[in-house]
């Protein structure tokens, strides 16, 4: 029997990323998962977008490379690769982020019992959900089912929407090509969208998890940020655990990322790392602060929660913008948009931007996550937003009103 309760913290010395996964899965004795020979595993990276290795939008080749290694000691019958990558309104969207990010080579390179392909390829199945928060139901492929173990393989990246993205976030992919923007449009508040990121995940509930912190993301994540070489390989059991530990390592408050408190209100994993064991290195001795999105500003002082959901809401709502140089009018983002805020230019020619309605947008970012080009910005214009919010309005009129009872005051005394 494993330990749910153990995470293993591995550096990787000279680029030996194998060397550092057969460790720290070594540490956790993760081999007692591979029961009997014959299995189906199921693993599943982060497929964003066809972005090339070292630009740090997906699991690196090399750790999905060693995980397929370390499978392959137990005899498996078969080892599938599969993501469903953001952008499926376009056909081969997936396949071409499986051949961009390098998965396909290093699967090829496995031989015939590596099995790369997108979730959207596979038999379906509608899955229900055990106690939803917000989702009942969703479809997905029928392998989450029909393998004798899942795999997660996230990386270490921010999140414009829910300011971290790893293990729980990760397996938002599991949902099928355009049902990721139904559950957007769906669920446009940030507590509704984590609470059914709890819920899909809570489906698959991956027994084993492998972090990429090889290259993460920081900044503009999970698809525009700057690369960060952490050289970090995490491994365990825990979700929940493993994300509130990447929080600590990379300094992001906990409070920030919904997602964790309700996965553990679902029973899907602890925040309290007092009841985890470490194994390999410690904490503060890996940590690297990492810059956050420029479109999302937390409320950290203490107020009650409405209020301080309605500021995060309308003070602090970012806008869309697009870079003229960059933006080659491909229509990822009007394509991708789930509630149809952004429109193609009147004239599609060099230099014209797609059209933004501010009244429409959810700040899904949805658009940002997905562009090929990294052509959309993300500015929070919190002066603006301020003043023509209620919360503004209140604030102006409570300081006209202590003005003018200064001023009496000051001319009847």
């Amino acid at each position: 029997m494993v330990n749910r309760n153990q995470i293993a913290i591995q550096k990787i010395a000279d680029d030996e990323v194998k060397s550092a996964i057969f460790s720290a899965l070594e540490m956790i004795n993760a081999k007692e998962l591979m029961v009997k020979e014959g299995m189906t595993v199921l693993l599943k990276p982060n497929l964003l977008s066809a972005k090339k290795p070292e630009q740090a939008a997906t699991t690196h080749p090399k750790v999905v490379q060693a995980v397929i290694q370390w499978v392959k000691q137990f005899n498996p019958a078969k080892i599938y690769v599969c993501d469903s990558s953001g952008g499926g309104f376009k056909p081969k969207t997936t396949e071409n982020a499986i051949k961009v990010s390098g998965l396909l080579a290093v699967c090829d390179e496995e031989g015939e019992d590596v099995i790369c392909v997108p979730f959207e390829a596979t038999e379906r199945e509608i899955y229900k959900v055990d106690n939803p928060l917000e989702l009942d139901e969703f479809p997905s492929s029928r392998l989450l089912k029909e393998a004798d173990l899942i795999i997660n393989l996230p990386k270490i990246k921010t999140h414009g929407q829910c300011t971290l993205t790893c293990c729980i976030k990760n397996m938002f992919g599991t949902i099928l090509r355009t049902n990721k923007a139904k559950a957007h449009a769906q669920f446009p508040t940030i507590d509704r969208f984590t609470s059914a990121l709890t819920d899909i995940y809570s489906v698959s509930n991956p027994q084993l998890t492998v972090i990429d912190g090889y290259l993460g993301m920081e900044g503009n994540g999970p698809g525009s940020g700057d690369p960060v070489k952490l050289d970090l390989i995490l491994a365990g059991y825990d979700g929940i655990a493993l994300d509130t530990t990447v929080c600590k390592i990379i300094e992001i408050p906990v409070d920030d990322v919904k997602y964790l408190a309700f996965g553990e209100k679902k029973g899907l994993g602890t925040t309290d790392l007092s009841k985890i064991e470490f194994l390999g290195e410690k904490i503060e001795n890996v940590k690297r602060k990492f810059k956050l999105p420029s479109g999302r500003q937390a409320i950290s002082a203490r107020m009650p929660k409405k209020i301080a959901d309605y500021i995060s809401n309308t003070v602090f709502k970012a806008d869309i913008g697009f870079n003229a140089e960059k933006c080659i009018l491909c229509g990822t983002c009007w394509e991708n948009c789930p509630v149809n805020a952004i429109d193609p230019p009147g004239v599609r020619k060099k230099g014209n931007t797609p059209v933004w309605d501010k009244k429409k947008c959810i700040t899904c970012f949805c658009c940002h996550e997905l562009c090929p080009e990294n052509a959309v910005t993300l500015k929070i214009p919190v002066a603006r937003n301020a003043i023509f919010s209620w919360f503004g309005v209140v604030v102006i009129g409570f300081l006209a009103v202590l003005g003018t009872t200064i001023g009496l005051l000051v001319k009847f005394l």
